[in-house]
């Protein structure tokens, strides 16, 4: 997919959105509105729906596609090993990136008077661990058998072949905040992770009118890199760790020696990701053995567990919507609000492990297949708008002195419709998207970071933190 052309789309989308959904009758005056009168039981009414909810996992094939920044830029990337999250099992998250001379054809000093000091692939953390910060991650650093197109948006499921060893480095976490002073510079937030100086030497060794000559032979010598969590080497790993690729802090540095008739000096080559150039994200969830897993099977489930892209989903269904609308008739729907409770858990992580920012509703239209996106509620002035649907993450008093998150969805629009324009009574698909994604509206936003945030909440029949749609409404 072109990222050009992806931009290009998007763009247009505050014409198309409101091309497509101003023909509306409803007034916001009365519906959806801030200004919501007293339940008196005379003239405006609240009652509650009961929500039946269902655990899925997404399918690979549904699993967004990382697409580069609006400027060129890479998003923010993770990569590390969860080793033991008893409510979703393991994850491991592995980089793809290429590094490029910054010009070609691109020289050294004297070809025949090169001496290695170490070669460096550094990387800038973007300052989000999730996890365990003291637990000693290992990372290997390898040679890309295949390249990278930077005019594609790959899978965060997508897997390439690499080849050889370059380097390793165990760390624990938390040094990434530490300041470093390679070569009497000042760095912070980076990893950095020395590789063979068999390599260096290669490096060193290249010709300036072969593979250093043009950009195209360089991608043959090397395609890229994976950095990849090395899950035998530190089988205790228990986070993921935020990286971004296209910062200048990212790098791939060769340290050598150069000695000339005139001088002997010590220099450096630096080598970036070049703008627009590949990347990709694999990002692995293993259920296998958690709680999760064991909620799967078909039929309603009482605890609900949402893990953020790529991860899981409910299925929220509310059958007494159509009792309701057959009951009460035409009315003004004032507020229409789901409440999401987190359930507190004890001794699974959720310390390190924290839930989402946010959780994202949408609903499945089954004519078509296809999910639509909540228009009315979500999207008031063309763009997602959280502020005004909800969904954003809030602290809130739990049983027993705990602090638990709430997430509320207020959909008055969507119900209003229901009722007043017989509009069916869809699924509504309940995630932690990182990014959400339609063809028609063309809608794009992004809303977590990549593979960061779980919770576990309660479900339709979950006593305690029972998921409900309470309803304040008025006769007309």
């Amino acid at each position: 997919m072109n990222r050009n052309k992806f931009w290009r789309g998007i763009s247009v989308i505050i014409v198309l959105v409101f091309a497509a959904y101003s023909c509306t009758k409803i007034k916001t005056t009365d519906i959806g509105s801030d200004l919501i009168p007293a339940v008196d039981n005379i003239s405006t009414f609240d009652t509650t729906l009961e929500v039946i909810t269902e655990n899925f996992a997404f399918a690979d094939s549904t699993q967004p596609r990382l697409v580069g920044n609006i400027d060129g830029t890479t998003p923010a990337m993770v990569a590390g090993y969860i080793s033991n999250d008893p409510q979703f099992g393991t994850t491991n998250g592995s980089l793809y990136f290429y590094v490029s001379p910054p010009l070609y054809p691109y020289p050294y000093e004297v070809a025949d008077s090169l001496y290695l000091d170490s070669v460096v692939l550094a990387m800038k953390w973007n300052g989000v661990t999730y996890g365990d910060t003291d637990r000693v991650q290992k990372f290997d650093v390898f040679r890309l058998d295949e390249p990278l197109d930077g005019d594609s948006a790959y899978r965060v499921t997508d897997q390439f072949s690499y080849g050889a060893l370059l380097g390793s480095r165990s760390f624990a976490p938390k040094i990434l905040d530490d300041s470093l002073y390679p070569r009497g510079q000042a760095v912070k937030n980076q990893l950095r992770i020395r590789l063979s100086d068999d390599f260096g030497r290669v490096l060193l060794a290249l010709d300036t009118s072969r593979v250093l000559g043009r950009d195209s032979l360089f991608k043959r010598f090397l395609p890229g890199l994976a950095v990849v969590p090395d899950v035998a080497g530190a089988s205790t790993a228990n986070a993921l760790m935020g990286f971004t690729v296209s910062d200048t802090n990212t790098y791939l540095r060769i340290y050598y020696r150069y000695d000339t008739a005139a001088r002997k000096d010590t220099t450096s080559k630096t080598w970036r990701w070049p703008i627009n150039a590949g990347f990709a994200n694999n990002i692995k969830r293993n259920h296998t053995g958690s709680e999760f897993a064991q909620t799967t099977g078909a039929g309603a489930d009482s605890v609900v567990y949402l893990q953020t892209t790529p991860g899981t989903y409910s299925v929220l269904r509310i059958p007494g919507i159509d009792s309701f609308k057959a009951r009460k008739g035409n009315v003004v729907i004032h507020r229409a609000e789901i409440t999401i409770t987190q359930i507190p858990s004890v001794a699974q992580n959720d310390q390190i492990f924290a839930a989402p920012s946010y959780l994202y509703l949408d609903y499945l239209d089954t004519t078509t297949g296809k999910r639509r996106p909540l228009i009315l509620d979500g999207f008031p002035q063309g763009a997602y708008s959280p502020g005004v649907i909800g969904g954003t993450r809030k602290a809130v008093d739990g049983p027993g002195g705990t602090v638990v998150s709430e997430y509320r969805f207020n959909i008055p629009r969507y119900l209003q419709d229901i009722v007043t324009r017989n509009n069916a009574n869809f699924p509504f698909y309940l995630s932690a998207p990182y990014s959400i994604l339609y063809t028609s509206p063309p809608i794009f936003a992004t809303l977590n970071n990549m593979a960061i945030g779980r919770v576990k909440v309660g479900g339709g029949s979950k006593t305690g933190q029972k998921m409900v749609l309470r309803i304040i409404y008025s006769k007309i």
